[in-house]
């Protein structure tokens, strides 16, 4: 079997100047440890600078930040308006511009990579959008969106004409002129409505190398720090996180080796997770989840399929696992229909009250 680990064990100094940046999910901290984002943080070997420490940093010594979640630093206000995003943002291109201050004159050129889970994801797509107007020659931006997820109903989404939703600041990245490259992971499983779940699909420029994946699991259930190790491994958890390392492997983030083995077996992980990949494989568990789209006004759908013959893999990273070159238009069990848009109950529901309200005062007239 082809691992996941080989190909990556020699870091290569590309001479650049690197900068990684990990925003948590909502109601996470990275300290004391909630997710796999404060995992990563903790396993890049990079000097932090999250405190706003500016200059006497080796240009070579790889930097790195790290934000809670904008409930844990803005309270009410974080938790149910996303308040607080642009503020880290705002700190990061700080450090940003003062990396290609540092850089004018030479050849190198910054390289930012970002990770960010469900409100943390919209901190990315926000991210994105500050540093739109620095040119691809100075700046390589890369982002990895765990389920990021705005925090509106897809009904408030729809009804939003004037542009006021996290949704709608959120889902157009096209005009980053320095964004290179996007992973995006959205797991299968589906919350209630009510709880303003839904993750975005966005648009990106075309200049962009786009990698959109449905993943098991649940939300930020499926970013677990823990079931990563022993007979009885978390398998969405495990699966996410040697995705997100490969990832960040591939994208010049350097990672403690050592603290990683005393961390996770990831060989063993691997060989785990793919026996047990293949056996889910196997399971009828159809199912569909609804996302806000920037393509689509309805939205568009996250589904598990029946299986079929001739479908094997579950996703990417199972493929990926298994060793297997990727086929063009290859069938995957996990993944996103921008053709099968969800039903807008919400929606009729408020016209319904609308013409009630309309209507009913009629029948008492005369």
């Amino acid at each position: 079997m082809a691992t996941d680990r080989e190909p990556f064990l020699q870091m290569r100094n590309d001479g650049n100047a690197h900068l990684t940046v990990f925003f948590e999910g909502t109601a996470n901290t990275i300290k004391p440890l909630t997710t796999q984002i404060g995992l990563f943080f903790t396993l890049t070997d990079a000097f932090d600078v999250t405190g706003g420490h500016l200059g006497g940093v080796a240009l070579g010594q790889p930097r790195k930040m790290a934000f809670d979640g904008c409930g844990v630093t803005d309270g009410l206000c974080g938790t149910l308006c996303a308040k607080g995003l642009r503020h880290q943002c705002g700190l990061v291109r700080r450090q940003v511009d003062n990396l290609l201050a540092e850089l004018q004159g030479q050849t190198q050129k910054l390289k930012v990579n970002a990770v960010g889970l469900s409100r943390g994801g919209i901190a990315c797509s926000y991210l994105a959008q500050v540093m739109s107007d620095i040119p691809a020659s100075r700046c390589e931006l890369s982002l990895l969106l765990f389920d990021p997820v705005p925090g509106d109903l897809l009904t408030v989404a729809q009804l939003d004409l004037l542009g006021l939703t996290n949704t709608f600041a959120s889902k157009d990245l096209s005009n980053c002129l320095c964004l290179s490259r996007v992973l995006a992971l959205y797991p299968y499983e589906p919350l209630p409505a009510i709880l303003c779940h839904a993750p975005v699909l966005c648009r990106y420029p075309t200049h962009c190398m786009v990698e959109e994946e449905v993943t098991l699991g649940c939300h930020q259930g499926a970013l677990m720090a823990y079931g990563l190790q022993g007979p009885h491994i978390d398998l969405p958890s495990s699966l996410c996180f040697l995705r997100i390392r490969r990832w960040l492997i591939e994208c010049g983030t350097p990672l403690d080796h050592r603290h990683l083995d005393c961390t996770v077996s990831v060989r063993n992980l691997e060989e785990q997770c793919l026996q047990r990949c293949n056996a889910e494989a196997k399971k009828v568990r159809p199912s569909s989840r609804c996302s806000h789209s920037a393509f689509s006004y309805w939205g568009a759908s996250i589904v598990r399929n029946r299986p079929d013959r001739g479908v094997q893999y579950l996703n990417e990273q199972h493929r990926l696992l298994a060793g297997v070159a990727q086929v063009e238009d290859e069938k995957l069990l996990l993944e996103i229909r921008s053709d099968r848009t969800p039903f807008p109950s919400g929606l009729l529901c408020c016209l319904a009250f609308i013409a009630v309200l309309l209507v009913f005062p009629l029948l008492f007239q005369g």
